[in-house]
């Protein structure tokens, strides 16, 4: 790790930007590991804590109801990720079953900021201004990431051919590789909603078709 930090500070007293970059990204991904232990833990204390009291004698009657419900989405929180109360939990997993595979866990979790359930139904609130914003994000992402990559080799193209770098090619690489990025990555949470949506409204024609496929009369 010293080794590491000597490194990185040396990129930043020579304004080194690829060293430091590099730096950085090495010792994010050595050090990844050792967060997602924090989280696990967290959660399983949480649920240690709801099934003890659980256990206790002295917790009856409805606040003992309240922590089974709590423990019931601590649960299925600590396996999907996703927190919901058991009746919008329950029609979620109706819609994930019925899906056949189209839409997964994922794109479900992604998707709860657009989530509203009301009167039994699970409902995808997504504008057409998130819309908009989702395909400007994936489009300027498409668009950033590939220019970034031609940067990039441009870069190492001149900096081995010549011995020297481009004027503020390091710069104009993180700034589009980051742009990009980040566009596509804003972008995912309304891409997921987008697909949730699109599959509950193939589940409802689905169940306003009759087998013949003739339409539903009317209800007076």
């Amino acid at each position: 790790m010293d080794e590491f930090i000597g490194l990185l500070a040396a990129g930043l007293q020579k304004g080194n930007v690829l060293l430091v970059i590099i730096v950085l990204v090495v010792l994010f991904v050595l050090n990844v590991h050792k967060l997602y232990p924090l989280f696990v833990e967290r959660k399983k204390s949480r649920l240690k804590s709801l099934e003890a009291a659980l256990q206790s004698e002295w917790v009856q009657g409805a606040e003992r109801e309240c922590l089974k419900k709590q423990a019931e989405t601590e649960h299925f929180h600590a396996a999907t990720g996703i927190r919901l109360e058991k009746a919008p939990r329950e029609e979620l997993l109706r819609i994930y079953e019925r899906s056949d595979g189209r839409v997964s866990f994922v794109h479900l979790k992604r998707a709860m900021p657009f989530v509203h359930y009301e009167k039994g139904e699970l409902e995808i609130r997504l504008g057409w201004f998130d819309r908009w914003m989702m395909w400007v994000g994936i489009g300027t992402g498409l668009v950033l990431v590939p220019l970034s990559m031609a940067v990039l080799f441009w870069g190492f193209y001149a900096w081995l051919a010549w011995d020297s770098e481009p004027l503020g090619s390091w710069k104009v690489w993180v700034f589009l590789n980051l742009g990009g990025w980040a566009s596509v990555l804003s972008s995912r949470s309304a891409y997921s909603a987008n697909r949730v949506r699109r599959e509950i409204q193939r589940q409802a024609s689905e169940t306003n078709t009759p087998d013949d496929g003739a339409d539903l009369p009317a209800t007076p």
